[in-house]
Protein backbone atom coordinates (compact mmCIF):
# COMPACT_ATOMS: atom_id res chain seq x y z
CA UNK A 1 0.00 0.00 0.00
CA UNK A 2 1.27 3.98 -1.02
CA UNK A 3 1.35 5.92 1.90
CA UNK A 4 -1.53 8.12 1.28
CA UNK A 5 -4.09 5.09 0.20
CA UNK A 6 -5.43 4.78 3.47
CA UNK A 7 -6.22 8.42 2.90
CA UNK A 8 -7.95 8.57 -0.52
CA UNK A 9 -11.36 7.45 -0.71
CA UNK A 10 -13.53 6.92 -3.81
CA UNK A 11 -15.73 5.36 -2.22
CA UNK A 12 -18.07 7.29 -0.38
CA UNK A 13 -19.93 4.20 1.76
CA UNK A 14 -16.54 2.94 2.89
CA UNK A 15 -15.67 6.59 4.11
CA UNK A 16 -18.88 7.14 6.08
CA UNK A 17 -18.20 3.89 7.95
CA UNK A 18 -15.11 5.19 8.89
CA UNK A 19 -16.16 8.36 10.03
CA UNK A 20 -19.39 7.22 12.11
CA UNK A 21 -17.23 5.21 14.04
CA UNK A 22 -14.91 8.29 14.99
CA UNK A 23 -18.67 9.87 15.38
CA UNK A 24 -19.34 7.25 18.24
CA UNK A 25 -16.45 7.81 19.66
CA UNK A 26 -17.38 11.27 20.13
CA UNK A 27 -15.00 13.15 17.37
CA UNK A 28 -16.20 15.97 15.45
CA UNK A 29 -16.00 15.40 12.00
CA UNK A 30 -15.63 18.32 9.53
CA UNK A 31 -15.90 18.62 6.16
CA UNK A 32 -14.40 21.45 3.33
CA UNK A 33 -14.56 21.40 -0.22
CA UNK A 34 -12.90 22.85 -3.26
CA UNK A 35 -10.70 22.22 -6.45
CA UNK A 36 -7.24 22.68 -4.87
CA UNK A 37 -5.79 22.45 -7.84
CA UNK A 38 -2.15 24.69 -7.20
CA UNK A 39 -1.94 24.28 -3.77
CA UNK A 40 -0.51 27.66 -2.05
CA UNK A 41 -0.54 29.38 1.27
CA UNK A 42 -3.96 30.32 1.19
CA UNK A 43 -5.19 26.66 1.28
CA UNK A 44 -2.78 25.87 3.66
CA UNK A 45 -3.91 28.81 5.83
CA UNK A 46 -7.39 27.37 5.49
CA UNK A 47 -6.91 23.64 5.74
CA UNK A 48 -4.94 24.28 9.17
CA UNK A 49 -7.60 26.81 10.75
CA UNK A 50 -10.12 24.50 9.81
CA UNK A 51 -8.46 21.72 11.37
CA UNK A 52 -8.80 23.64 14.68
CA UNK A 53 -12.37 23.36 15.14
CA UNK A 54 -12.58 19.53 14.50
CA UNK A 55 -10.71 16.01 15.25
CA UNK A 56 -11.51 14.51 11.43
CA UNK A 57 -11.25 16.95 8.43
CA UNK A 58 -12.71 15.62 5.55
CA UNK A 59 -11.86 17.49 2.40
CA UNK A 60 -13.75 16.98 -0.51
CA UNK A 61 -12.09 17.44 -3.98
CA UNK A 62 -14.13 18.69 -7.08
CA UNK A 63 -13.58 16.25 -10.45
CA UNK A 64 -11.35 17.56 -13.18
CA UNK A 65 -14.90 17.53 -15.32
CA UNK A 66 -16.99 19.41 -12.38
CA UNK A 67 -14.00 22.42 -12.59
CA UNK A 68 -14.12 22.31 -16.40
CA UNK A 69 -18.17 22.79 -15.95
CA UNK A 70 -17.39 25.51 -13.35
CA UNK A 71 -14.23 27.18 -14.17
CA UNK A 72 -13.78 26.71 -18.11
CA UNK A 73 -12.20 23.83 -20.15
CA UNK A 74 -8.41 25.52 -19.54
CA UNK A 75 -8.93 24.03 -15.83
CA UNK A 76 -7.40 22.40 -13.60
CA UNK A 77 -4.31 22.28 -14.26
CA UNK A 78 -3.43 19.42 -11.64
CA UNK A 79 -5.08 16.45 -12.78
CA UNK A 80 -7.63 14.81 -10.11
CA UNK A 81 -5.08 12.52 -8.75
CA UNK A 82 -2.60 14.79 -8.43
CA UNK A 83 -4.25 17.33 -6.68
CA UNK A 84 -5.42 14.45 -4.03
CA UNK A 85 -2.19 13.27 -3.08
CA UNK A 86 -0.86 16.47 -2.72
CA UNK A 87 -3.79 17.20 -0.21
CA UNK A 88 -3.52 13.73 1.72
CA UNK A 89 0.12 14.59 2.54
CA UNK A 90 -1.36 17.60 4.45
CA UNK A 91 -1.05 17.13 7.98
CA UNK A 92 -4.25 19.12 8.57
CA UNK A 93 -6.19 16.93 6.61
CA UNK A 94 -7.14 13.21 8.00
CA UNK A 95 -9.67 12.16 4.31
CA UNK A 96 -9.90 13.22 0.66
CA UNK A 97 -12.39 11.94 -1.46
CA UNK A 98 -13.61 13.20 -4.45
CA UNK A 99 -17.14 14.34 -6.09
CA UNK A 100 -18.37 14.75 -9.80
CA UNK A 101 -21.02 17.24 -9.30
CA UNK A 102 -21.20 21.33 -8.89
CA UNK A 103 -21.41 21.58 -5.56
CA UNK A 104 -20.63 18.90 -2.67
CA UNK A 105 -24.26 19.08 -1.53
CA UNK A 106 -24.71 15.50 -1.96
CA UNK A 107 -21.53 14.79 -0.35
CA UNK A 108 -22.49 16.82 2.46
CA UNK A 109 -26.17 15.28 2.60
CA UNK A 110 -24.48 11.81 3.09
CA UNK A 111 -21.32 12.09 5.08
CA UNK A 112 -23.89 14.23 7.66
CA UNK A 113 -20.59 16.30 9.23
CA UNK A 114 -20.88 18.44 11.95
CA UNK A 115 -18.83 21.51 10.89
CA UNK A 116 -19.26 22.60 7.11
CA UNK A 117 -16.04 24.88 6.22
CA UNK A 118 -15.98 27.41 3.57
CA UNK A 119 -13.30 29.81 2.70
CA UNK A 120 -12.92 34.13 3.32
CA UNK A 121 -13.85 34.55 0.32
CA UNK A 122 -17.68 33.38 0.87
CA UNK A 123 -17.85 36.07 3.75
CA UNK A 124 -20.19 37.80 1.33
CA UNK A 125 -21.68 35.52 -0.62
CA UNK A 126 -24.49 32.95 -0.28
CA UNK A 127 -23.38 29.42 0.30
CA UNK A 128 -24.80 27.48 -2.43
CA UNK A 129 -24.91 24.14 0.03
CA UNK A 130 -26.67 26.14 2.68
CA UNK A 131 -30.51 24.05 2.19
CA UNK A 132 -28.27 21.05 2.97
CA UNK A 133 -26.46 22.50 5.96
CA UNK A 134 -29.89 24.07 7.77
CA UNK A 135 -31.53 20.62 7.13
CA UNK A 136 -28.95 18.36 8.96
CA UNK A 137 -28.42 21.16 11.59
CA UNK A 138 -24.72 21.39 10.59
CA UNK A 139 -22.64 23.95 12.44
CA UNK A 140 -20.72 26.29 9.68
CA UNK A 141 -18.04 28.56 9.61
CA UNK A 142 -16.86 30.77 6.83
CA UNK A 143 -12.84 30.90 7.71
CA UNK A 144 -10.51 34.05 7.07
CA UNK A 145 -8.84 34.56 3.86
CA UNK A 146 -5.35 35.23 2.68
CA UNK A 147 -5.57 38.30 0.27
CA UNK A 148 -3.96 38.58 -3.04
CA UNK A 149 -3.32 34.19 -2.73
CA UNK A 150 -5.25 32.37 -5.15
CA UNK A 151 -4.26 29.74 -8.06
CA UNK A 152 -5.73 32.10 -10.87
CA UNK A 153 -3.62 35.06 -9.62
CA UNK A 154 -0.34 32.55 -9.57
CA UNK A 155 -1.07 31.24 -12.82
CA UNK A 156 -1.04 35.34 -14.12
CA UNK A 157 2.09 35.42 -12.37
CA UNK A 158 3.63 32.76 -14.29
CA UNK A 159 2.41 34.61 -17.70
CA UNK A 160 3.64 37.59 -16.55
CA UNK A 161 6.94 35.97 -16.62
CA UNK A 162 7.09 34.78 -19.30
CA UNK A 163 6.14 31.35 -18.30
CA UNK A 164 9.26 29.05 -17.61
Amino acid sequence: MRWFENKIFYNWQKLKTIIESYKQNGKIIGFTNGCFDIIHKGHITYLFQAKEYCDILVVGVNTDESIRRIKGIKKPINSLEDRIIVLSAIEAVDFVTVFDEDTPENLIEYLKPDIYFKGGDYKDKVIPEMRIIEKYRITYKVLSLIPEVSTTKIIYRIIEKGGI
